[in-house]
């Protein structure tokens, strides 16, 4: 724990605003092995936290193995097998970061309203102007660059006059979540957070 003394992750570097997370549908994307995807249809909804793997043909239709996000890091700790769903590749849209598109801040109910028969963009948001940040997924800025495979393991609160959340790598926080294992987590700035 505890904020680093890397001189680019100082309190005082602000980053433009990490990019939007836009579908793209599946049948158009290429090496699908472990992105992260959206699944679902026109006329019931969308979920999120689901890791891909590459299409296979079945019958002649394109199909794409889906597994759970904490089902994907129980796999790559080595702790189990992961079982996948199949999901026809139209189904699926796989998350990719636009450069250029950071958020505005979160606006009027009516300037977030979307079409529910599209999956939808996911913008990024300062972590500042996100109540319940527990649990969230965020992009963080250290060493210069976003890394996009962190949670947030705390809400808000101050050191030193500098507003601070404390995180865990996405991996350590599943993994707490299956074996109980306490991850290691450090504080960042909240300046430094954008939830996804």
């Amino acid at each position: 724990m505890g904020l680093s003394d890397n001189a680019s992750s100082s309190a005082f570097d602000v980053p433009a605003p990490p990019p939007a997370l836009v579908p793209v549908r599946a049948s158009r994307a290429f090496d699908l092995h472990s992105s992260r995807v959206v699944a679902g249809a026109a006329g019931c909804g969308w979920q999120f936290d689901l890791r891909a793997d590459d299409p296979i043909t079945r019958d002649g239709m394109l199909l794409v193995p889906l597994i759970s996000e904490a089902d994907y890091y129980r796999a790559v700790d080595g702790d189990g097998d992961a079982y996948a769903s199949l999901v026809a590749a139209d189904d699926v849209f796989v998350q990719r970061p636009e450069p250029g598109t950071g958020s505005p801040r979160p606006g009027y109910l009516i300037e977030r309203l979307s079409d529910p028969d599209t999956p939808p963009v996911r913008r990024p948001y300062p972590a500042s102007d996100v109540p319940g940040l527990i649990g969230r997924r965020v992009w963080y800025w250290t060493d210069g660059a976003f890394r996009d495979d962190f949670r947030c393991v705390s809400e808000a609160f101050e050191v030193d006059g500098d507003f601070c959340v404390r995180v865990v790598e996405e991996r350590a926080w599943y993994r707490w979540q299956r074996t109980g294992t306490v991850p290691k987590a450090q504080d960042a700035y909240i300046q430094h957070l954008w939830t996804q």
